[in-house]
């Protein structure tokens, strides 16, 4: 299940935090397509492609992981 924080409505927050939460809706919705279409190649046994998109969801993975390393 996704769990997206709708912006619509949300005019009182600052923009940066209003960016930051657009920012996040549009990685997570990424590495939701990206799961999507690992568990589509799963299922018609497509190995080839299956490996390129379990790199590039690694690769976005490793990209977020680096974005918080920072802030922390």
């Amino acid at each position: 299940m996704k769990i997206i924080y709708i912006l619509d409505g949300m005019n009182g927050l600052p923009p940066v935090e209003y960016k930051r939460i657009q920012n996040i809706n549009f990685v997570m919705a990424e590495l939701h397509a990206s799961l999507n279409t690992i568990y589509e190649h799963l299922m018609d046994k497509e190995y080839t492609p299956l490996k390129g998109e379990v790199s590039s969801l690694t690769r976005k993975l490793r990209s977020v992981g680096e974005s918080v390393t920072d802030e922390v």
